[in-house]
């Protein structure tokens, strides 16, 4: 039980600072200082990255999850974060596998028709990016959002030493 405690814990830490590190820090960081194609070429090669993580972590933490806390034990706190668990990997599902191909996908769209010079397709292309960014920000805030939840009831957990040596196994 210590082990998947541990592997629980470490999934969850490693899942959440990437996705607060990734979100406001480094992405804002190369947004200002590289020009507008390098950053989305430079993005474009860390968005499999960072989708993997979240469907490695997330689907592991689910799983320790259920195991370290039997469904026929649930209380009130177990439904809230195993719903914000859930939340957190529907909603990166969603981002890496329906509209983060859109965004990129558009976006070379867009620098196509820019280097066309075909300034019609390029306001259009520049809409609908937009939409689809926006969606997908809307996404990553969400998985953000749930991951707080979830970290907010882990640390409740936190409140009493004996509850401490309890999730450490010890």
């Amino acid at each position: 039980m210590a082990f998947l405690r541990f592997v629980h814990l470490f999934g969850f830490i490693f899942w959440y600072g990437t996705l607060l590190y990734f979100t406001f820090i480094q992405a804002p960081l190369l947004f200002k200082t590289l020009p507008r194609e390098m950053f989305g070429l430079v993005q474009s090669k860390l968005f499999p990255a960072y989708y993997l993580i979240s469907y490695v972590c997330g689907t592991t933490l689910i799983f320790t999850y259920h195991l370290l806390h039997p469904l026929k034990n649930y209380e009130t706190q177990d439904c809230v974060k195993i719903t914000a668990l859930f939340l957190m990997l529907i909603f990166s599902l969603g981002q890496g596998l329906w509209i983060g191909p859109k965004v990129a996908q558009l976006r070379i769209e867009r620098q196509a028709a820019e280097e066309a010079k075909d300034t019609a397709k390029v306001d259009s292309l520049r809409g609908e990016f937009g939409k689809a960014h926006g969606i997908s920000s809307l996404l990553n805030l969400l998985v953000i959002l749930s991951g707080t939840v979830y970290f907010f009831y882990l640390f409740r957990e936190f409140h009493h030493p004996a509850s401490i040596k309890n999730l450490l196994g010890l």
